[in-house]
């Protein structure tokens, strides 16, 4: 027998008891600050740091120059410590440039009581490797680059496909873990030339402020997606 909700009997509820003390006060969200605290919550149940950082790079996606979300999103996380709070803060520690990164570190050290994700210490191991050009300027009208780089002994490859005719941005670009097939799949097209890893990534800088200039409409959304760790990997190598 159905029972409506006027006849069902009520279940007494637990008081609500407000939160106080300095961390406790709601941070309003926009849309793009709550897409990165979205992402977050799957961060302490992963074991990869690659898949923790395009977690977080996925969730930014394409931002108005000066529109960058960490502040409030530090915030947040802050005002609720938790194993997804800390394994944020211990991501952007990582993935972001200073002074904000060290923002994201002052505070997850601040935190007590809560385990640290068993990537913590990995994400901050990130190793650049080689780099290789397949130039097809002449012909097709772009540049590809592959980049490799490691966390400990655990290689991954960044691809990315640079207009060399019109605008210059990055056009394409994925992360993959299978670096020989990246290799192999690129070499069947056009012969790979190795490249200093500084040239690769400078070019790659001056790529990706292209795409953050908005002026290429053709821009595939995966250039968004792995734009936040790619950063990462340009200032790495540039220092």
């Amino acid at each position: 027998m159905l029972v409506s909700r006027q006849t069902q009997p009520r279940t007494p509820r637990r008081p609500i008891v407000p939160a106080t003390g300095p961390r406790a006060r709601a941070v309003a969200l926009d849309p793009a600050q709550q897409a990165v605290i979205d992402a977050a919550r799957q961060l302490p149940q992963l074991a990869d740091p690659l898949d923790v950082e395009v977690a977080i790079s996925a969730s930014v996606g394409p931002l108005p120059a000066g529109r960058e979300p960490w502040d409030v999103v530090i915030e947040h996380a802050v005002a609720v410590p938790s194993r997804r709070s800390l394994a944020l803060l211990r991501a952007l520690a990582a993935l972001l440039p200073e002074p904000v990164a060290g923002l994201a570190r002052d505070e997850a050290d601040r935190i007590t009581g809560v385990p640290e994700p068993v990537w913590g210490q990995r994400i901050t191991r990130l190793t650049a490797g080689e780099c290789w050009i397949a130039d097809q300027a002449a012909g097709a009208g772009h540049r590809t680059l592959l980049c490799t780089y490691a966390y400990d002994h655990e290689e991954h490859a960044g691809v990315f496909l640079v207009d060399a005719v019109r605008s210059g941005a990055v056009r394409n670009a994925f992360v993959t873990r299978d670096v020989a097939s990246a290799t192999e799949m690129l070499a069947t097209e056009v012969p790979l030339s190795p490249l200093d890893p500084v040239d690769a990534h400078t070019l790659l800088a001056a790529a990706y402020d292209r795409v953050d200039t908005g002026a290429d409409r053709g821009i595939d959304p995966d250039v968004h997606v792995v734009r936040l760790l790619t950063r990462r990997r340009i200032a790495h190598v540039l220092g």
